[in-house]
C-alpha cells in the first residue's frame, strides 16, 4: 500500500473545504454580531428613556482647553449687582413708584376739587406757599402712565438721574410697548395657543420659602440633614457629584468656588430682608450645570419658541442634586430658572469651565453652543474644582457679529472687541438689558426672544459636520475656519432681517425658522386665528 504524502494527509476535498469555510464564516458572523451587539449595548445613545446618556453628553475634553488666569479681567472697583441694574428687577421698583405716584395724583386732584368747591376762601398767597410733593414736583392735574424722574423714590431717583437713557427706554416700555402688547394679544393671541400651552406645561415648581440658614439644612419641610458622610477625597466628591448630576438630567457639569461679587445684593430667597445681605458662609462651592432646549421649538424663536422646557429640565436636575447632597449630610441650595437664583449665572458658568461668554452676553459651551439653560447648587461639600477654558470664542465673536446683526432691538454691541467695557468692575461683553427686555415685552408666544442664542454659529446639533467644524476651528490659529463658518451661515442659510421680528405694522412677528408642525394651530385646533406672519 502506497504511503500518503504529508501534503496528501493534510489535504481535504473541495466539498469538505467549503463545509469548513462555511462553518468558519458562520462563526465569524456570529462573532461579529455578538461583538456589534456588545458594542451597541455599551453605547449610551442606545439607552431607552429621557436623558440616560450620563456624562457622555459632555463629550469635549476640557483638560486641553484650560487657560491660566481668572475667569474675568478686573478693570475697576468690583461690586455686587443691585436690583435697579437689572431690567427685570427694575420693573418691580418702577411699578411700586408708579402706584405711589398715581395715588398721590388722585389725592391731589381730590383736594383740588374740594378747593374749588370752597371758592376763594384760600388766598393766592396760601396756594403759592403750599408744600411741594416728594421729589420737589407738584403733581400735574392729570396722571401720566410714567412719572417724571423727580417723582421716583430711591434707588430709582438716583439711578435715572445717572442713566437718563434707560429712563427713556423704560418709559417707552410702559407707555407704548405694554399697551400695544395687550392689543396684539387680542388680535393674534389665538395663533400662539399651542406654543403658550407648551410653555405653560413646564412651569410647575415651588419657590424656596425659607432663608439659607434654615432651608439649606432641611430635606423637605421638616427633616433636618444628618451628619456629613466623609468622602475619600475632594476628587472623589467631585467625580461622584458630576456623575449623579448627569444622570439627574444635566448635559454639562462644572464645579467652582463662590465669588461674593457674583451673588445678588437683594431679594435673598426665603428671607424677610429684601435688601442687602451677607453671602452665607456655607456657600463655599458652586456646582454649575445646564441642559439644551428642545431643538425644533427653540429654532422657531422669537415668537413660536420658549425657554420653559429647558428651564424645567435644569430645575428638576437642581432639585434632585440638592436633595442628594443634603441626604449625604451637607447643606445645599438650588438656584434655577423655576425656583429663582441668588447668584448670577454667566460668570459661574465661565469660572467652572463650562464655556466662554460671547458677544451676546450668553455663555457658549463646546457641546451645545449657546443653546442651553443653567442651574446651580451651592454647598459646603469640599470638591475638586474646574478651571476656565479657552476654545476660541473670544476671537470668533470679535469678527462674527451674527447675533448683533439679527437682534431686533439693537441691544448687542457691534464693537470690534470688549476693550474698555466695565460691568461692576469686570471686563466682558455688554448688552443693553433694557432695550432687550423691551423687545421681550413685544414678542408673542412664550415671551422672550432667544434669537441670539439660536443664531449663534456654535448652537448646532451634535452631528459629524458640526463636530468636524468645532475640531477644525479650535485648532486653527489662522482664523480662516472662523471666517469660513461665518460666511457660510450668512450666505447659505436664509433668515429674516432684524426688522421683520417686530410686531405689525413695523414687522410681521417673524420667526428664525418655522415652528414644528405640532406647534402650529392650523394643524390641530378648529379655531379662527389671525396669522401675523403672512408673507414668510
Amino acid at each position: 500500500m502506497k504511503k500518503k504524502s504529508i501534503k496528501e494527509e493534510s489535504s481535504c476535498s473541495r466539498r469538505e473545504f467549503i463545509k469548513i469555510g462555511g462553518a468558519v464564516a458562520a462563526g465569524l458572523q456570529v462573532g461579529a454580531v455578538a461583538g456589534a451587539g456588545l458594542a451597541a449595548g455599551k453605547d449610551p445613545s442606545t439607552h431607552t428613556g429621557w436623558q440616560h446618556l450620563g456624562d457622555n453628553t459632555q463629550f469635549v475634553d476640557r483638560t486641553k482647553l484650560v487657560r491660566e488666569g481668572p475667569a474675568y479681567e478686573i478693570v475697576g472697583e468690583t461690586l455686587r449687582p443691585a436690583r435697579q441694574e437689572s431690567a427685570f428687577g427694575r420693573q418691580g421698583l418702577i411699578m411700586r413708584d408708579m402706584w405711589q405716584y398715581r395715588e398721590m395724583i388722585q389725592s391731589f386732584n381730590a383736594g383740588e376739587e374740594r378747593q374749588q368747591g370752597m371758592g376763594n376762601r384760600q388766598s393766592v398767597t396760601e396756594r403759592e406757599t403750599a408744600p411741594e410733593v416728594t421729589g420737589g414736583v407738584r403733581p400735574p392735574g392729570e396722571a401720566s402712565d410714567f412719572p417724571p424722574v423727580e417723582a421716583f423714590t430711591e434707588p430709582m431717583l438716583s439711578y435715572y438721574k445717572a442713566r437718563p437713557d434707560l429712563y427713556e427706554l423704560d418709559k417707552v416700555r410702559i407707555e407704548e410697548i405694554m399697551p400695544k402688547k395687550r392689543q396684539d394679544h387680542k388680535n393674534y393671541g389665538e395663533y400662539y395657543t399651542l406654543i403658550n400651552a407648551w410653555s405653560d406645561s413646564w412651569s410647575t415648581h415651588e419657590r424656596i420659602s425659607e432663608p439659607p440658614e434654615e432651608s439649606d439644612y432641611k430635606i423637605g419641610p421638616r427633616q433636618r440633614i444628618g451628619d456629613p458622610k466623609p468622602f475619600k477625597s475632594p476628587a472623589h466628591a467631585s467625580r461622584l457629584i458630576k456623575k449623579v448630576a448627569h444622570h439627574f438630567g444635566a448635559t454639562m457639569v462644572g464645579i467652582t468656588t463662590i465669588e461674593p461679587d457674583w451673588c445678588y445684593n437683594y431679594d435673598l430667597r426665603g428671607s424677610e430682608n429684601r435688601e442687602t445681605y451677607e453671602v452665607p458662609k456655607h456657600w463655599k462651592y458652586v456646582i454649575a450645570f445646564g441642559v439644551p432646549h428642545q431643538w425644533e421649538q427653540v429654532n422657531s424663536n422669537p415668537n413660536s419658541g420658549t425657554s420653559f422646557d429647558a428651564y424645567s429640565r435644569s430645575s428638576i436636575a437642581a432639585r434632585r442634586l440638592e436633595t442628594f447632597i443634603k441626604s449625604l449630610g451637607y447643606p445645599a441650595r438650588r438656584h434655577s430658572p423655576m425656583d429663582g437664583y441668588d447668584l448670577i449665572a454667566v460668570p459661574y458658568l465661565v469660572k467652572s469651565g463650562l464655556g466662554e461668554q460671547g458677544r451676546h452676553g450668553i455663555v457658549i459651551t463646546p457641546e451645545t453652543g449657546s443653546n442651553f439653560r443653567a442651574a446651580f447648587v451651592t454647598t459646603n461639600l469640599e470638591m475638586e474644582i474646574d478651571q476656565p477654558i479657552d476654545f476660541g470664542v473670544k476671537e470668533f465673536c470679535e469678527h462674527c457679529q451674527i447675533c448683533a446683526e439679527i437682534c431686533p432691538s439693537g441691544s448687542i454691541s457691534k464693537d470690534k472687541s470688549n476693550e474698555g467695557m466695565n460691568t461692576r468692575g469686570y471686563r466682558h461683553w455688554e448688552i443693553n438689558q433694557t432695550s432687550c427686555y423691551n423687545f421681550w415685552m413685544q414678542s408673542m408666544g412664550g415671551m422672550g426672544c432667544r434669537l441670539c442664542l439660536i443664531a449663534c454659529p456654535y448652537s448646532r446639533k451634535s452631528n459629524w459636520v458640526h463636530s468636524l467644524a468645532r475640531k477644525l476651528d479650535t485648532n486653527d490659529p489662522s482664523g480662516l475656519v472662523d471666517n469660513g463658518l461665518t460666511m457660510m451661515q450668512k450666505k447659505l442659510f436664509d433668515a429674516p432681517e432684524a426688522q421683520e421680528y417686530l410686531p405689525p405694522p413695523d414687522g410681521r412677528f417673524a420667526n428664525y425658522r418655522q415652528p414644528p408642525e405640532w406647534l402650529q394651530v392650523k394643524n390641530y385646533l378648529d379655531i379662527e386665528v389671525s396669522d401675523p406672519t403672512i408673507g414668510e
